[in-house]
Order: C-alpha cells, then sequence, then structure tokens
C-alpha cells in the first residue's frame, strides 16, 4: 500500500505533464524620454499656509514699551515648490 501511495503523486505528474502547452509572449519596452516643451509649467508654488492671532495690549515680550491690542499674521508652514501633476491628465 505504501509503494502505491509514494507512486500516485508520480503517476500524476507524469499523466498531467504530457497535456502541458508552452507558451511564449514577448513583451517589448520601449523607453521613451520626455523633453518638456519651453515654459511648460514643470513646478507649482504652493502659498504658505498662514493665520491671524489676536495680540492682547500690554508690553512687548522684553518689557521696553507698551504696545496697543492689534492682530498679527503668524506662519504656520513655509510656502514650497512642488511637482506639478496635471489635474486633467490622470
Amino acid at each position: 500500500m505504501k509503494n502505491i501511495l509514494m507512486c500516485l503523486p508520480l503517476f500524476l505528474i507524469v499523466a498531467c505533464s504530457s497535456k502541458v502547452e508552452t507558451v511564449t509572449t514577448s513583451v517589448i519596452e520601449e523607453q521613451v524620454t520626455v523633453v518638456p516643451d519651453p515654459g511648460a509649467v514643470e513646478f507649482v508654488y504652493e502659498p504658505p499656509m498662514v493665520d491671524v492671532m489676536d495680540v492682547p495690549p500690554g508690553l512687548d515680550p522684553d518689557g521696553t514699551y507698551y504696545r496697543p491690542a492689534h492682530q498679527e499674521v503668524v506662519e504656520i508652514r513655509q510656502g514650497r515648490w512642488k511637482y506639478y501633476k496635471d489635474p486633467n491628465n490622470r
């Protein structure tokens, strides 16, 4: 019984291997160098993220002069250049 069980996988391999077809596919990759047109937009500037804060009246941080109440613009994130992605070409 043990010999039959050992020969069974070999029989299946031999039986299945006679029906195998060989399929060959060829893939040709063509590398294209893209040269952007002169004046084309490649990078866009993303403006900085800012917030407006209310500053109360009082002495300045050094304590040398009095400052009235005012609003101050604070930069949260610096502006940056990033690569342009065309929204129409996804």
